[in-house]
C-alpha cells in the first residue's frame, strides 16, 4: 500500500538534508522521475567531481514489513530493474523509516540484485545506514570514465535543451552573497514560458559566477533577462525620477522610463540589497548543447 504523500516528502527531505550538510550537490528530478527520484554530485575538497549518482526514495514504514536479522527486503519488478540497469548514472536505493528517522541504502548492481520469479528482491543491510561513514563507499560505487560521465552528464540535461530547441524561454535564475570570501549562489532552472513545467534546484554552489555556470550547464549561453531587468529597474526610477503627481493625480516624473533606462554592456544584477544580488539569465544552446541534440537524435534512429 503506498504511503500517504506527506511521508514520501519526508523521506526526500532526509536525503537532501543529508547530503547538503557534507557539502554535495543533491538536486531533485522533476522533469523525468520514473525510478529515480534524485541525483547527487560528489564533492571532495570542496570541488565538485562530476561524479553523480541517481538515487530512488522509498519512505514509509511499510517497506520495513519484510526483514531478516541482516536486512530489510525490497521487492520490486521488472520495468524498474531494466530502467536502473540501463541508466546512465550508479543508482542508489534508500529506504527511509520514519519511525527510527533513519536511511538505509543499497547500490543496485548483479551481486545486490536477485530473481524471484515474478519479480526481484534486493537485500538491503541494516548496518548500511546513510551517515557519514557511508560517504567513502558511495565515492566508490563505479563511475564511467570521463567520456561518458561527460555525455551522461548531457543526457541528464536534455530536456531542457529540447525546450530550448522548441522554441520555449529557459531562464536560471540566483542570489550571490555578496562581501564574502568566496562568492556562493543558489541556483533555479525553470521554463519561463510554460506553466506546466516545474523548475529544478541546486544547492549552495561556491567559486566565480562564470565557472560554477560552466560546471553545471556545459551545454548553455547565457545573456540578461532583459525583461525582467526593466521590472527591477522601474522601482529605482520611480524613486529617482518621481516629483509629484498632477491635479489630477497622476505622477510627474523628471525623465521618462525610457530615457533614463541604461542597458548594461556586461550581466548585472536585476537587484541588490546590499547583502544579496538577484541574477535571471535567459539560456540558448552552445555549440556543444547543438551538437550533442543532433548527434543523441542519429544514435536513437
Amino acid at each position: 500500500m503506498r504511503e500517504q504523500p506527506r511521508t514520501d516528502r519526508l523521506g526526500s527531505s532526509k536525503v537532501e538534508h543529508f547530503f547538503s550538510q557534507q557539502g554535495w550537490l543533491y538536486r531533485e528530478q522533476t522533469m523525468h522521475d520514473y525510478g529515480i527520484d534524485a541525483q547527487v554530485e560528489i564533492v571532495k575538497n570542496g570541488k565538485p567531481t562530476g561524479d553523480l549518482i541517481a538515487i530512488q526514495i522509498k519512505s514509509g514504514t511499510s517497506y520495513f514489513s519484510e526483514k531478516t536479522d541482516k536486512s530489510v527486503i525490497f521487492r520490486t519488478d521488472d520495468n524498474h530493474i531494466d530502467y536502473w540497469f540501463r541508466h546512465c548514472l550508479p543508482v542508489i536505493i534508500v529506504l527511509y523509516n520514519p519511525e527510527d528517522d533513519i536511511c538505509y541504502w543499497q547500490n543496485i548492481s548483479d551481486n545486490t540484485i536477485s530473481k524471484t520469479g515474478k519479480g526481484w528482491k534486493i537485500e538491503v543491510p541494516i548496518v548500511k545506514k546513510l551517515t557519514n561513514s557511508s560517504l567513502s563507499e558511495l565515492c566508490q560505487i563505479t563511475q564511467p570514465p570521463p567520456y561518458i560521465k561527460n555525455l551522461n552528464k548531457l543526457r541528464l540535461e536534455k530536456e531542457w535543451m529540447q525546450l530550448i530547441e522548441n522554441g520555449e524561454t529557459i531562464y536560471i535564475e540566483f542570489h550571490s552573497w555578496l562581501n564574502k570570501t568566496m562568492p556562493r549562489f543558489e541556483i533555479n532552472i525553470g521554463c519561463a514560458s510554460r506553466n506546466d513545467i516545474e523548475s529544478e534546484a541546486w544547492p549552495t554552489l561556491y567559486g566565480e559566477m562564470e565557472e560554477v555556470i560552466s560546471h553545471l550547464l556545459p551545454w548553455a549561453d547565457y545573456e540578461m533577462d532583459i525583461d525582467a531587468y526593466e521590472e527591477a529597474m522601474q522601482d529605482e526610477w520611480h524613486d529617482e525620477c518621481y516629483i509629484g503627481s498632477d491635479e489630477d493625480g497622476e505622477p510627474i516624473y523628471s525623465q521618462p522610463f525610457d530615457e533614463w533606462l541604461e542597458y548594461p554592456e556586461d550581466i548585472v544584477p536585476i537587484s541588490d540589497n546590499g547583502e544579496t544580488a538577484e541574477y535571471r539569465l535567459i539560456l540558448s544552446l552552445n555549440d556543444i548543447g547543438k551538437a550533442f541534440l543532433e548527434l543523441d537524435e542519429y544514435l536513437f534512429e
